[in-house]
């Protein structure tokens, strides 16, 4: 488990696409930086969209905030990207050369980095240097990288690289379920943000 604990990178409730500690509920349990990786979207009537899901802007998640999970440095941006575009069926696709698409990379205490990905294209709101606080805005969700739709990707390791650096399961802190406070997250759930 992380050693520092990290708030949600959203707020409100967020449904759990994947994520937690067990290899049914990873997307990428065969990359050691994504094992413990986490997908989340907003969704009404369990679906992340309304009407055509082949437009952004009828994505729940689409354009949302995205909040710094813990204090620290901003050491990668990336803000190359437009956004992937959507099929009808939703498969999983990538229009750009970088799976994470617009990102950030953020080091925290104890050797350990945030990597938040699909970030809406020049909708980053700090530079790379920055000291950053818990709960600051740092951009907004958007659909770049290797995705099926608008949402937030987040993951913790223990080194910079997100893909070749050791995953590690997130501590997190005010995140409930059913009213109850939990500090780890399992894919189907909707988790809230207080």
């Amino acid at each position: 488990m992380s050693r520092n604990k990290y708030i949600l990178p959203f707020h409100g409730k967020w449904y759990v696409e994947y994520g937690g500690t067990k290899k049914e509920n990873s997307h990428s349990w065969n990359i050691i930086g994504q094992r413990y990786a986490y997908d989340f979207e907003i969704r009404k009537n369990d679906l992340p969209f309304h009407d055509d899901p082949t437009k952004n802007e009828n994505y729940y998640s689409y354009l949302e905030n995205v909040y710094a999970p813990a204090d620290g440095w901003v050491i990668e941006i990336i803000n190359d990207y437009n956004n992937t575009h959507i099929t009808k069926d939703r498969k999983i696709i990538n229009d750009c050369n970088n799976p994470r698409g617009n990102h950030i990379i953020i080091k925290h205490k104890y050797g350990e980095y945030s990597t938040i990905c699909h970030f809406e294209k020049d909708t980053f709101t700090v530079r790379i240097g920055d000291l950053i606080k818990e709960g600051q805005i740092i951009g907004k969700v958007g659909n770049s990288g290797n995705t099926q739709g608008p949402h937030i990707h987040f993951q913790v390791q223990k080194g910079i690289d997100p893909d070749n650096s050791k995953g590690i399961p997130i501590t997190f802190k005010h995140a409930y379920y059913n009213n109850k406070k939990i500090k780890k997250i399992e894919k189907g759930i909707e988790v809230e943000s207080r």
